[in-house]
Protein backbone atom coordinates (compact mmCIF):
# COMPACT_ATOMS: atom_id res chain seq x y z
CA UNK A 1 0.00 0.00 0.00
CA UNK A 2 2.80 2.41 0.91
CA UNK A 3 4.59 1.54 -2.32
CA UNK A 4 1.40 2.26 -4.25
CA UNK A 5 0.97 5.63 -2.54
CA UNK A 6 4.60 6.46 -3.20
CA UNK A 7 4.22 5.49 -6.85
CA UNK A 8 1.02 7.54 -7.09
CA UNK A 9 2.71 10.57 -5.49
CA UNK A 10 5.60 10.34 -7.94
CA UNK A 11 3.17 10.07 -10.83
CA UNK A 12 1.25 13.12 -9.60
CA UNK A 13 4.48 15.04 -9.20
CA UNK A 14 5.55 14.13 -12.72
CA UNK A 15 2.16 15.27 -14.01
CA UNK A 16 2.56 18.64 -12.29
CA UNK A 17 6.05 19.01 -13.74
CA UNK A 18 4.74 18.09 -17.17
CA UNK A 19 1.94 20.68 -16.93
CA UNK A 20 4.38 23.34 -15.72
CA UNK A 21 6.74 22.55 -18.55
CA UNK A 22 3.94 22.75 -21.11
CA UNK A 23 2.84 26.13 -19.71
CA UNK A 24 6.33 27.58 -20.17
CA UNK A 25 7.05 25.98 -23.53
CA UNK A 26 8.38 28.29 -26.22
CA UNK A 27 6.05 28.97 -29.10
CA UNK A 28 6.48 29.74 -32.76
CA UNK A 29 5.75 33.20 -34.13
CA UNK A 30 2.59 31.88 -35.77
CA UNK A 31 1.36 30.33 -32.52
CA UNK A 32 1.94 33.60 -30.66
CA UNK A 33 0.08 35.58 -33.32
CA UNK A 34 -2.85 33.14 -33.37
CA UNK A 35 -3.13 33.27 -29.57
CA UNK A 36 -2.68 37.02 -29.04
CA UNK A 37 -3.76 38.99 -32.13
CA UNK A 38 -7.46 38.92 -31.20
CA UNK A 39 -6.62 41.00 -28.13
CA UNK A 40 -4.73 43.70 -30.04
CA UNK A 41 -6.82 46.65 -31.22
CA UNK A 42 -6.32 49.59 -33.56
CA UNK A 43 -6.90 52.95 -31.86
CA UNK A 44 -8.28 55.95 -33.76
CA UNK A 45 -7.85 59.38 -32.20
CA UNK A 46 -9.95 62.16 -33.74
CA UNK A 47 -8.63 65.38 -32.26
CA UNK A 48 -8.22 69.14 -32.46
CA UNK A 49 -6.72 71.80 -30.18
CA UNK A 50 -7.99 74.90 -28.44
CA UNK A 51 -6.02 77.91 -27.20
CA UNK A 52 -7.70 80.14 -24.63
CA UNK A 53 -6.28 83.61 -24.12
CA UNK A 54 -6.25 85.41 -20.75
CA UNK A 55 -8.96 87.65 -22.21
CA UNK A 56 -11.25 84.60 -22.35
CA UNK A 57 -11.23 84.37 -26.13
CA UNK A 58 -10.64 80.92 -27.64
CA UNK A 59 -9.49 79.79 -31.05
CA UNK A 60 -9.04 76.29 -32.47
CA UNK A 61 -6.67 74.47 -34.81
CA UNK A 62 -6.03 70.90 -35.98
CA UNK A 63 -2.24 70.68 -35.62
CA UNK A 64 1.14 72.19 -36.44
CA UNK A 65 2.84 71.85 -39.80
CA UNK A 66 6.09 73.55 -40.85
CA UNK A 67 5.98 75.64 -37.69
CA UNK A 68 2.49 77.00 -38.42
CA UNK A 69 -0.91 76.21 -36.98
CA UNK A 70 -3.20 74.31 -39.36
CA UNK A 71 -6.87 75.04 -40.01
CA UNK A 72 -7.28 77.88 -37.51
CA UNK A 73 -10.93 78.61 -36.63
CA UNK A 74 -12.82 80.58 -34.01
CA UNK A 75 -15.50 77.95 -33.42
CA UNK A 76 -15.10 74.22 -32.64
CA UNK A 77 -17.72 73.45 -35.28
CA UNK A 78 -15.52 75.06 -37.93
CA UNK A 79 -12.18 73.44 -37.09
CA UNK A 80 -11.04 70.50 -39.21
CA UNK A 81 -10.49 67.36 -37.11
CA UNK A 82 -7.13 65.57 -37.34
CA UNK A 83 -6.81 61.77 -37.29
CA UNK A 84 -4.06 59.57 -35.88
CA UNK A 85 -3.67 55.84 -35.28
CA UNK A 86 -2.07 53.75 -32.58
CA UNK A 87 -2.26 50.29 -31.03
CA UNK A 88 -3.59 48.95 -27.73
CA UNK A 89 -4.36 45.59 -26.13
CA UNK A 90 -6.82 44.18 -23.60
CA UNK A 91 -5.57 43.71 -20.03
CA UNK A 92 -8.84 42.79 -18.29
CA UNK A 93 -12.32 41.44 -19.04
CA UNK A 94 -13.96 44.84 -18.47
CA UNK A 95 -12.88 46.47 -21.73
CA UNK A 96 -9.63 47.83 -20.28
CA UNK A 97 -7.03 48.56 -22.95
CA UNK A 98 -3.42 49.49 -22.29
CA UNK A 99 -1.63 51.84 -24.68
CA UNK A 100 0.64 54.90 -24.73
CA UNK A 101 -0.31 58.25 -23.23
CA UNK A 102 0.75 60.01 -26.43
CA UNK A 103 -1.63 57.82 -28.46
CA UNK A 104 -4.71 59.05 -26.59
CA UNK A 105 -3.64 62.59 -25.73
CA UNK A 106 -1.58 64.61 -28.21
CA UNK A 107 -0.02 67.26 -26.02
CA UNK A 108 1.31 70.45 -27.60
CA UNK A 109 3.65 72.69 -25.64
CA UNK A 110 2.74 76.32 -25.14
CA UNK A 111 6.07 77.29 -26.68
CA UNK A 112 5.03 75.57 -29.93
CA UNK A 113 2.06 77.92 -30.37
CA UNK A 114 3.51 81.03 -28.70
CA UNK A 115 4.71 82.72 -31.89
CA UNK A 116 1.31 82.33 -33.46
CA UNK A 117 -0.39 83.67 -30.33
CA UNK A 118 1.83 86.76 -30.42
CA UNK A 119 0.88 87.29 -34.07
CA UNK A 120 -2.77 86.82 -33.18
CA UNK A 121 -2.57 89.37 -30.36
CA UNK A 122 -1.00 91.86 -32.77
CA UNK A 123 -3.74 91.20 -35.32
CA UNK A 124 -6.45 91.62 -32.66
CA UNK A 125 -4.91 94.94 -31.59
CA UNK A 126 -4.83 96.11 -35.22
CA UNK A 127 -8.48 95.10 -35.64
CA UNK A 128 -9.41 97.02 -32.48
CA UNK A 129 -7.63 100.11 -33.77
CA UNK A 130 -9.54 99.82 -37.06
CA UNK A 131 -12.78 99.71 -35.07
CA UNK A 132 -11.69 102.88 -33.24
CA UNK A 133 -10.87 104.67 -36.49
CA UNK A 134 -14.19 103.67 -38.03
CA UNK A 135 -16.08 104.78 -34.91
CA UNK A 136 -14.22 108.13 -34.89
CA UNK A 137 -14.93 108.69 -38.58
CA UNK A 138 -18.65 107.96 -38.22
CA UNK A 139 -18.89 110.04 -35.03
CA UNK A 140 -17.31 112.96 -36.85
CA UNK A 141 -19.96 112.77 -39.56
CA UNK A 142 -22.70 112.78 -36.91
CA UNK A 143 -21.22 115.81 -35.11
CA UNK A 144 -21.18 117.59 -38.41
CA UNK A 145 -24.82 116.70 -39.02
CA UNK A 146 -25.88 117.86 -35.57
CA UNK A 147 -24.07 121.19 -35.96
CA UNK A 148 -25.75 121.83 -39.28
CA UNK A 149 -29.33 121.29 -38.26
CA UNK A 150 -30.50 123.90 -40.73
CA UNK A 151 -29.88 121.34 -43.49
CA UNK A 152 -32.33 118.89 -41.93
CA UNK A 153 -34.86 121.19 -40.33
CA UNK A 154 -35.90 120.78 -36.69
CA UNK A 155 -36.74 117.03 -36.77
CA UNK A 156 -36.25 116.13 -33.09
CA UNK A 157 -36.70 112.39 -33.68
CA UNK A 158 -33.95 112.49 -36.30
CA UNK A 159 -31.60 114.37 -33.97
CA UNK A 160 -32.39 111.92 -31.15
CA UNK A 161 -31.46 108.99 -33.39
CA UNK A 162 -28.17 110.67 -34.27
CA UNK A 163 -27.39 111.30 -30.60
CA UNK A 164 -28.18 107.64 -29.76
CA UNK A 165 -25.86 106.43 -32.53
CA UNK A 166 -23.19 108.85 -31.29
CA UNK A 167 -23.49 107.33 -27.81
CA UNK A 168 -23.10 103.81 -29.26
CA UNK A 169 -20.02 104.84 -31.24
CA UNK A 170 -18.41 106.33 -28.15
CA UNK A 171 -19.05 103.10 -26.28
CA UNK A 172 -17.51 101.06 -29.14
CA UNK A 173 -14.49 103.37 -29.14
CA UNK A 174 -13.99 103.07 -25.37
CA UNK A 175 -14.38 99.28 -25.50
CA UNK A 176 -11.80 99.04 -28.26
CA UNK A 177 -9.41 101.24 -26.27
CA UNK A 178 -9.85 99.09 -23.16
CA UNK A 179 -9.30 95.95 -25.24
CA UNK A 180 -6.07 97.35 -26.71
CA UNK A 181 -4.85 98.21 -23.22
CA UNK A 182 -5.71 94.69 -22.05
CA UNK A 183 -3.79 93.14 -24.97
CA UNK A 184 -0.74 95.26 -24.16
CA UNK A 185 -0.76 94.06 -20.54
CA UNK A 186 -1.42 90.43 -21.45
CA UNK A 187 1.18 87.80 -20.55
CA UNK A 188 1.18 85.45 -23.53
CA UNK A 189 2.63 82.66 -21.37
CA UNK A 190 -0.71 82.50 -19.53
CA UNK A 191 -2.50 80.93 -22.48
CA UNK A 192 -4.21 77.57 -21.96
CA UNK A 193 -3.63 74.88 -24.60
CA UNK A 194 -5.88 71.82 -24.65
CA UNK A 195 -6.25 68.75 -26.86
CA UNK A 196 -9.81 67.56 -27.50
CA UNK A 197 -9.83 63.85 -28.36
CA UNK A 198 -12.49 61.36 -29.41
CA UNK A 199 -11.23 57.78 -29.10
CA UNK A 200 -12.37 54.59 -30.80
CA UNK A 201 -10.99 51.10 -31.35
CA UNK A 202 -11.35 48.45 -34.06
CA UNK A 203 -10.78 44.73 -33.59
CA UNK A 204 -8.39 42.54 -35.52
CA UNK A 205 -10.15 40.88 -38.50
CA UNK A 206 -12.99 43.44 -38.44
CA UNK A 207 -14.01 45.59 -41.42
CA UNK A 208 -13.40 49.33 -41.19
CA UNK A 209 -14.61 51.85 -43.73
CA UNK A 210 -14.61 55.01 -41.62
CA UNK A 211 -14.59 56.51 -38.10
CA UNK A 212 -18.14 55.26 -37.45
CA UNK A 213 -16.84 51.66 -37.46
CA UNK A 214 -14.64 52.26 -34.39
CA UNK A 215 -16.05 51.34 -30.97
CA UNK A 216 -16.12 54.35 -28.59
CA UNK A 217 -13.68 54.44 -25.65
CA UNK A 218 -12.90 56.76 -22.78
CA UNK A 219 -9.64 57.52 -20.98
CA UNK A 220 -9.50 55.91 -17.53
CA UNK A 221 -6.14 57.30 -16.45
CA UNK A 222 -2.74 58.40 -17.68
CA UNK A 223 0.65 57.98 -16.03
CA UNK A 224 1.75 60.96 -13.94
CA UNK A 225 5.41 60.06 -14.55
CA UNK A 226 6.62 61.79 -17.72
CA UNK A 227 9.08 58.92 -18.23
CA UNK A 228 6.29 56.32 -18.27
CA UNK A 229 4.28 56.78 -21.45
CA UNK A 230 1.25 54.69 -20.49
CA UNK A 231 -2.51 55.17 -20.49
CA UNK A 232 -5.49 52.95 -19.74
CA UNK A 233 -8.64 53.39 -21.81
CA UNK A 234 -11.89 51.44 -21.63
CA UNK A 235 -14.63 50.43 -24.03
CA UNK A 236 -17.75 52.46 -23.33
CA UNK A 237 -19.81 49.28 -22.84
CA UNK A 238 -17.30 48.05 -20.21
CA UNK A 239 -16.94 44.54 -21.63
CA UNK A 240 -14.09 42.80 -23.44
CA UNK A 241 -15.39 40.60 -26.30
CA UNK A 242 -15.46 36.91 -25.35
CA UNK A 243 -13.26 35.91 -28.28
CA UNK A 244 -10.58 38.55 -27.53
CA UNK A 245 -7.31 37.52 -25.89
CA UNK A 246 -6.53 39.22 -22.59
CA UNK A 247 -2.84 39.85 -21.95
CA UNK A 248 -1.62 38.90 -18.50
CA UNK A 249 0.53 41.52 -16.77
CA UNK A 250 1.12 39.39 -13.67
CA UNK A 251 -0.94 41.78 -11.53
CA UNK A 252 -3.47 39.90 -9.41
CA UNK A 253 -6.90 41.25 -8.32
CA UNK A 254 -5.54 41.89 -4.82
CA UNK A 255 -2.65 43.99 -6.19
CA UNK A 256 0.02 41.34 -5.70
CA UNK A 257 2.32 40.25 -8.53
CA UNK A 258 2.73 36.79 -9.97
CA UNK A 259 6.05 36.60 -11.77
CA UNK A 260 6.47 34.77 -15.06
CA UNK A 261 9.03 34.44 -17.85
CA UNK A 262 8.76 38.20 -18.54
CA UNK A 263 10.79 38.79 -15.37
CA UNK A 264 13.82 36.99 -16.79
CA UNK A 265 15.18 39.01 -19.72
CA UNK A 266 18.56 38.42 -21.31
CA UNK A 267 20.60 40.06 -24.05
CA UNK A 268 19.83 38.75 -27.54
CA UNK A 269 16.55 37.26 -26.31
CA UNK A 270 13.89 36.86 -29.00
CA UNK A 271 10.89 39.22 -28.76
CA UNK A 272 7.75 39.78 -30.84
CA UNK A 273 5.58 42.86 -31.37
CA UNK A 274 1.96 42.72 -32.54
CA UNK A 275 0.64 46.06 -33.77
CA UNK A 276 -0.83 48.20 -36.50
CA UNK A 277 2.24 49.64 -38.16
CA UNK A 278 1.26 52.64 -40.32
CA UNK A 279 -2.30 52.38 -39.03
CA UNK A 280 -5.09 51.64 -41.47
CA UNK A 281 -2.78 51.94 -44.49
CA UNK A 282 -1.04 48.59 -43.88
CA UNK A 283 -3.76 46.92 -41.83
CA UNK A 284 -6.45 46.96 -44.52
CA UNK A 285 -6.94 43.66 -46.34
CA UNK A 286 -9.79 42.03 -48.25
CA UNK A 287 -10.50 40.06 -45.05
CA UNK A 288 -10.68 43.04 -42.71
CA UNK A 289 -7.92 44.81 -40.83
CA UNK A 290 -5.06 42.66 -39.62
CA UNK A 291 -2.30 43.43 -37.14
CA UNK A 292 1.27 42.65 -38.11
CA UNK A 293 3.81 40.63 -36.16
CA UNK A 294 7.41 41.87 -36.22
CA UNK A 295 10.34 40.44 -34.31
CA UNK A 296 13.76 41.34 -32.99
CA UNK A 297 16.03 40.84 -30.04
CA UNK A 298 16.96 42.62 -26.84
CA UNK A 299 20.03 44.68 -27.71
CA UNK A 300 20.77 46.40 -24.40
CA UNK A 301 20.28 45.62 -20.73
CA UNK A 302 17.11 47.45 -19.66
CA UNK A 303 17.17 50.35 -17.24
CA UNK A 304 14.38 51.56 -14.98
CA UNK A 305 12.29 53.02 -17.80
CA UNK A 306 13.32 51.53 -21.15
CA UNK A 307 13.85 48.22 -22.89
CA UNK A 308 15.82 48.52 -26.14
CA UNK A 309 15.21 45.99 -28.91
CA UNK A 310 15.76 45.55 -32.64
CA UNK A 311 12.10 45.20 -33.61
CA UNK A 312 11.27 47.41 -36.63
CA UNK A 313 8.28 49.74 -36.16
CA UNK A 314 6.43 52.51 -38.01
CA UNK A 315 3.93 55.18 -37.00
CA UNK A 316 0.92 53.40 -35.57
CA UNK A 317 3.07 50.93 -33.62
CA UNK A 318 2.86 53.04 -30.47
CA UNK A 319 1.10 51.13 -27.69
CA UNK A 320 1.79 47.69 -29.19
CA UNK A 321 2.37 44.75 -26.84
CA UNK A 322 5.85 43.21 -26.92
CA UNK A 323 5.98 39.56 -25.84
CA UNK A 324 8.70 36.93 -25.42
CA UNK A 325 8.79 33.52 -27.09
CA UNK A 326 6.46 32.14 -24.38
CA UNK A 327 3.83 34.73 -25.22
CA UNK A 328 4.28 36.64 -21.95
CA UNK A 329 4.04 40.44 -22.05
CA UNK A 330 7.44 42.05 -21.46
CA UNK A 331 6.91 45.65 -22.64
CA UNK A 332 4.68 48.24 -24.33
CA UNK A 333 6.28 49.80 -27.40
CA UNK A 334 6.50 53.59 -27.13
CA UNK A 335 9.39 55.21 -29.01
CA UNK A 336 11.71 54.92 -31.96
CA UNK A 337 15.37 55.80 -31.99
CA UNK A 338 15.63 58.77 -34.35
CA UNK A 339 17.11 57.97 -37.75
CA UNK A 340 16.64 54.19 -37.47
CA UNK A 341 13.87 51.63 -37.86
CA UNK A 342 15.58 48.79 -36.05
CA UNK A 343 16.39 50.24 -32.61
CA UNK A 344 13.29 51.00 -30.61
CA UNK A 345 12.12 51.29 -27.02
CA UNK A 346 9.47 49.64 -24.89
CA UNK A 347 8.22 50.37 -21.37
CA UNK A 348 9.30 47.35 -19.29
CA UNK A 349 6.91 45.08 -17.43
CA UNK A 350 7.72 46.39 -13.94
CA UNK A 351 6.58 49.90 -14.94
CA UNK A 352 3.42 48.45 -16.47
CA UNK A 353 2.63 46.66 -13.23
CA UNK A 354 3.32 49.76 -11.12
CA UNK A 355 0.99 51.81 -13.32
CA UNK A 356 -1.84 49.27 -13.08
CA UNK A 357 -1.44 48.73 -9.33
CA UNK A 358 -1.50 52.50 -8.72
CA UNK A 359 -4.86 52.61 -10.46
CA UNK A 360 -6.22 49.91 -8.13
CA UNK A 361 -5.60 52.00 -5.02
CA UNK A 362 -8.60 53.96 -3.67
CA UNK A 363 -8.47 57.66 -4.54
CA UNK A 364 -8.34 60.05 -1.60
Amino acid sequence: MKAYIKTLSCAALLAVVAVSASCSREKSAEQIYDEKASGVVMILNEHYYSVTLPTGETFYFSGIEDGKLKNVAFSPSQVETAYSFGTGFFVDKYGGILTNRHVVNHYIKKSDVMNYVKQLLSALASYARERQEQASYEAGKIYQALNQTYMYGNDDSYNAALKQRLYELKREYDQAQAYISQLRRMDATQIAVRCHSKLGIAYNDSYVSGPADFKPCTIVRESDDENVDLALIRLSDGATPENAAVFSTGVQPDGTIRENTADKLTLDQQLYLIGYNQGIALASTTEGIKAQLTSGKISQKPDQYRLLYTIPILQGSSGSPVVNSYGDLVAVNFAAVSGTQSFNFGIPIHQIRSFLIAGMRPQR
